[in-house]
């Protein structure tokens, strides 16, 4: 007869040895501080709370989605940013595309059994063997970093095999510009850092040891409260 574990016993999260389906929000938090994204992504005892900028986020890209993709006009509060929409037109904007690879670096569906990293890509254009994507940002631009564009870009190479070359931008719409243009064509380098980065994670998971940083980001913008580098946040 085989040995039945209490009703009342849960398992550790952190035993529980589940496959991780990696994502471009999963390595930043990870290089961000390893015990943040640990309890957030792996134990899940982090409950999620939307807080007002990631829910103000959600609704200016839906709105994007619906303009470049539908031709919807953009609500009122937002009709100042139909100049970055407009260029769009007529050009086969790609919107809001759901992507996903194997391990192997093989193209997948987000949502497959197979799938191991997986993300969206808010605007793409595909002509032949070149592309252009675009990421809609409602925050501010102070910490720009190309990445997020990369692994977006790794991913449209995967899905559309006969791409060679691919550009891209981030849109920083607070401030009412395109941030700086970077050529994102050195998929085997973003391949690298993403393997790089998952095997980190995969290493601190077997250990069960995920090291906790401090940051900007302890002070009131991380939701793990029960961390002694935490801080509430002030208010202005």
């Amino acid at each position: 007869m085989n040995a039945q574990l209490p009703a009342d016993l849960s398992i550790p999260a952190f035993l529980d040895r589940r496959k991780l389906i990696y994502t471009y929000s999963m390595l930043n938090a990870y290089k961000n501080c390893g015990h943040s994204m640990f309890r957030r992504y792996i134990k899940k005892d982090i409950p999620y709370v939307q807080s007002p900028e990631a829910k103000w986020g959600d609704e200016v890209h839906q709105a994007f989605e619906y303009r470049v993709g539908g031709g919807k006009p953009l609500p009122q509060n937002m009709q100042a940013w139909e100049q970055f929409a407009r260029p769009f037109d007529g050009r086969g904007a790609l919107v809001e595309q759901k992507l996903g690879i194997t391990k192997t670096g093989q193209p997948t569906g987000f949502w497959d059994n197979d799938c191991w990293f997986r993300g969206k890509v808010d605007l793409a254009i595909v002509n032949g063997a070149k592309a252009y994507i675009l990421d809609w940002k409602s925050g501010n631009s102070k910490y720009e970093d190309p990445f997020e564009l990369e692994v977006g870009a790794l991913l449209l190479k995967a899905k559309h095999r006969e791409i060679e070359f691919i550009s891209g931008s981030y849109c920083w719409l607070k401030e009412n510009r395109l941030g700086q243009g970077y050529d994102l064509s050195k998929f085997r380098d973003t391949w690298n850092e993403i393997n790089r980065l998952v095997g980190k994670i995969e290493a601190d998971r077997a250990l069960n040891e995920f090291e906790k940083k401090q940051s900007g980001l302890c002070k009131g913008w991380c939701s793990v409260t029960d961390c002694e580098f935490n801080q509430p946040k002030q208010v202005q």
